[in-house]
């Protein structure tokens, strides 16, 4: 194996192209999409993982959210079964029985396949377990607000009164 020297010049020369190469990448507005990311699970496994990010988007269905949203609730999930068996339990058995519903693969399903088969065990513990927690950490992430329209609380500005109470532009002016 031959040894390579680096002289502090040429270490130097290294470190400045690669972060002018970062800069020009960053100045350019080439993005990595949020969608790029994987979802970072330590308890349940990633099939089980994909397949409760599928059942959010079914129940909470936003084309202009990309599926990182999605995991991320996914995610919180995970960490609260962590500490939590029959959490975890829940979650296993509940994704068989979507499989189980959708000839043994309900990621393969198209939407409106996936929709039959969560109407078929809406009401049941897990249906209700997972909704109950997604409506919460889907809706909660102020990083989708804006694309939804939601400008944030108003409490920080003044309120409503001062921000967005009269800004109603759909009713016809008397």
């Amino acid at each position: 194996m031959k040894k390579q020297s680096l002289s502090r010049r040429s270490f130097l020369k290294k470190g400045t192209i690669t972060a002018a190469s970062a800069v020009a990448l960053a100045l350019s507005g080439i993005s990595i999409s949020p969608s790029a990311w994987a979802m970072t699970l330590t308890t349940i496994d990633n099939t089980t993982g994909k397949s409760l990010s599928a059942f959010c988007r079914t129940l909470y269905p936003h084309s202009q959210l990309t599926d990182v949203y999605y995991d991320a609730c996914v995610e919180s999930l995970d960490a609260k079964a962590k500490n939590d068996p029959a959490l975890l339990k829940l979650l296993n058995e509940g994704v068989k029985t979507l499989n189980s519903h959708s000839q043994h693969n309900f990621l393969a399903l198209s939407a409106e396949q996936q929709l039959i088969v969560v109407k078929q065990i809406e009401g049941s513990p897990f249906f209700d377990q997972v909704r109950s927690h997604i409506v919460v950490a889907l809706y909660n992430n102020d990083k989708i607000w804006s694309l939804f329209g939601y400008e944030g609380p108003s409490f920080p500005y003044g309120g409503y009164l001062e921000r967005g109470f009269d800004d109603i532009d759909w009713l016809p002016n008397h």
